[in-house]
């Protein structure tokens, strides 16, 4: 599946590097040839990478102990988020932050990055894919991931009628 440029080399990174040991993640040259040899276009490579590097700083810049929203609190999409984010996309990110498996920094992180995608209207499975990249650059969110992973499993099971 074609998922857009960056997010492709993104998906790559994550799979091949990002869950890795740190040790073991060869240095940025090695990636950059690596990818090359894959095929994906310099430009391609480097918008992914500043991509990659503007989540990790919002990832580190997210206060360690905000306070949870409310039960009763209720997030208002912009005009432009509206606009670009489906109703399916922006469901789910609603159903991410009443079942705790993102915080409110986390949330803004991950609407921030899928709208920088290189796509018109960023898909159910291209969000997911966001959620999943901001949550693994998090420091501590062991239970975040988890809850997300069992999120997508419980999604993945077949009802039988």
């Amino acid at each position: 599946m074609t998922t857009g440029c960056v997010l492709d080399v993104l998906i790559y990174v994550y799979d091949h590097y990002m869950m890795s040991d740190p040790a073991q993640v060869p240095a940025r040259r090695q990636i950059f040839s690596a990818l090359a040899r894959r095929g994906f276009s310099v430009g391609e490579v480097m918008q992914a990478m500043e991509w990659l590097s503007v989540l990790a700083a919002g990832s580190r810049s997210a206060p360690a102990s905000e306070p949870a929203a409310g039960p009763r609190s209720l997030r208002v999409f912009a005009d432009g988020e509206l606009w670009r984010l489906s109703d399916e996309c922006r469901s789910f990110l609603t159903r991410l932050d009443r079942d705790g498996v993102l915080t409110p920094a986390q949330r803004e992180l991950v609407i921030e990055r899928t709208l920088a995608l290189d796509v018109p209207e960023p898909t159910l499975d291209q969000l997911k894919w966001v959620v999943l990249l901001a949550l693994s650059v998090q420091p501590a969110e062991d239970g975040a991931f988890a809850r997300f992973e069992a999120l997508m499993a419980g999604e993945r099971k077949v009802v039988r009628h």
